[in-house]
This record gives C-alpha cells, sequence and structure tokens, in this order.
C-alpha cells in the first residue's frame, strides 16, 4: 500500500487502530524478502535493466501479457485489494469505541472513494502496461516469451486463467486467518516496544 494511502487513513481511526493499520500495511502490502531481492537484482543487472528492449522482445512481451490476460488480471485484482480494504475498514469501525458521527461517515466514504480513484488511476492496465512489457521482456528471451505465449493460448493455460483467480482467493484467505492468529503475539510485541 503507498505510504500516502496509510497516512490518510490514519487520521480517521484511534490511537491502537492506526498502529494495527500501520501493522497490517506492512504485512500486508510490503514484503521486505522480496523488496530486498528486487533491489539486489536491480544492483546487479544495472546496466540489462536500463537497456530497452528490441521490437521484436517488446512485442512478444506484450503479446504474452495479453495472453496472459493482464488487463482484467489487473482490474479484478484491483477490484479485490479495495473491497478487502472496504471489508477491513468497516470491520475497524465496528470494533472501534468513537461514536460514529455522521462526518466520520462521510469521511469514510470520501476515503473509499478516493482509494478506489487512485488504485483504478495508478493500478490500470495503461498506467503500468509499459512496466509489466519492460518486466517480463528482461526477465525472458525472446523465445521464452514466445512459449509462453503459446502455453497461455493453449487449453492449460486458459484453465490456469480461469482457475487462477480462485486459488489467489483460497491463498488470500489463508493468509488473511494466519494474520489473524498472528495479531494477538504481534499486539504483545508492540506493547514491549512501548514499555
Amino acid at each position: 500500500m503507498p505510504d500516502g494511502i496509510v497516512i490518510c487513513v490514519l487520521p480517521y481511526f484511534p490511537s491502537h487502530m492506526r498502529k494495527f493499520l500501520l501493522l497490517l500495511g506492512a504485512l500486508g502490502f510490503a514484503s521486505p524478502v522480496a523488496q530486498a531481492q528486487a533491489q539486489t537484482t536491480a544492483k546487479a543487472t544495472p546496466a540489462a535493466a536500463q537497456a530497452p528492449l528490441p521490437a521484436a522482445q517488446h512485442a512478444a512481451a506484450l503479446d504474452l501479457l495479453i495472453a496472459m490476460q493482464m488487463k482484467q488480471q489487473l482490474a479484478s485484482q484491483t477490484e479485490m485489494i479495495l473491497k478487502s480494504q472496504e471489508a477491513a475498514q468497516a470491520q475497524l469501525v465496528a470494533q472501534s469505541q468513537e461514536p460514529q458521527t455522521p462526518e466520520r461517515k462521510a469521511q469514510r466514504a470520501e476515503l473509499q472513494t478516493k482509494m478506489r480513484e487512485f488504485y483504478k488511476k495508478s493500478m490500470s492496465w495503461d498506467a503500468v502496461k509499459e512496466d509489466l512489457i519492460q518486466a517480463y521482456g528482461h526477465t525472458f528471451t525472446t523465445k521464452e516469451l514466445r512459449e509462453l505465449t503459446a502455453f497461455y493460448r493453449s487449453s492449460l493455460g486458459q484453465l490456469l486463467l480461469r482457475k487462477q483467480p480462485e486459488a489467489a482467493r483460497l491463498v488470500a484467505a489463508a493468509t488473511q486467518r494466519r494474520v489473524q492468529v498472528l495479531m494477538p503475539e504481534m499486539q504483545r510485541m508492540m506493547q514491549a516496544l512501548r514499555k
């Protein structure tokens, strides 16, 4: 989750909930291992990452993204993230001890609208297409891109595309259950740090 979104959410919740949201944001939206790996990879191959893709490789990467139905996947993932955030916010509000004034309700509604606009603008196909092309184009050779495209256009590849969202939903639910199990321990750790 971008820092600005966390910061704009935080004023609407009491301090203990702010800490929870920050922790949840750190757990759910930022993987230090993935970030470290990405930074290490970027440092190891800066010239390759900066070099423009040959036209054939660029076209092959775009063709793969189309075969993977990336535009639809991005829209679906964005909607899933937004619904998850809205559900989490509703749960936090329900658990809050603070009165739910019309002003707070209006603030939450405005925040949800802004979050939707932000995600739809910043995570749309048009916004990230070139980044995805570059990422796939620098990761795979033109031959590999074409073979992957053939796979995604095959019946097995189409099956994967159809069933992958359900698998992702199950993984997300399992992750959410795991975070809920770990939450008391994380809260104890946060309380110990305050002492």
